[in-house]
């Protein structure tokens, strides 16, 4: 009998306590990510054209976050593009992105769906994690006319 009042009890305390998930329709899950230095400020710009500015990559990642329509979702990128010079930013960016996250520079930013495409057919030899233990140069991206190619670094 103690055991029936015990499972009425849990079943009652279940079902009216709310568990708050993620609604998988609000994620925005991105594929390739831009980070530049702008005005002093960490820029940093995503395929699903969420957008964030901010002191430091915290910052601008808090700032891209506040003002998304979804639930930006950083895990899912495959691709890092960095523009040329703000490479001092790449440590920072790291704790956000998966080690497997391949990486690229560019001198200006590209349209990032196109890249996107690209990317995923001429991927990128160096991983956030080949960076970090080896220091290894990074492949730049270069944007001709409607069409991408690797350049000499």
């Amino acid at each position: 009998m103690k055991r029936w009042i015990l499972y009425i009890a849990v079943v009652a305390l279940l079902s009216t306590t709310s568990f708050r998930g993620t609604d998988i329709a609000k994620l925005a899950p991105v594929e390739v990510v831009w980070l530049a230095e702008e005005d002093g400020q960490v820029l940093l710009m995503t395929d699903t054209e969420d957008v964030g500015r901010g002191a430091d990559v915290q910052e601008a990642l808090a700032d891209m976050k506040a003002a998304a329509l979804g639930t930006v979702f950083l895990d899912t990128a495959d691709y890092l593009i960095v523009e040329t010079g703000a490479e001092k930013f790449l440590n920072q960016i790291a704790a956000a992105l998966r080690p497997s996250c391949m990486i690229c520079r560019a001198k200006q930013v590209p349209d990032l769906k196109k890249a996107a495409q690209f990317l995923s057919v001429h991927e990128p030899d160096v991983t956030l994690r080949q960076w970090q233990n080896d220091s290894v140069k990074l492949p730049v991206l270069k944007e001709e006319e409607r069409s991408f190619v690797w350049d000499e670094p």
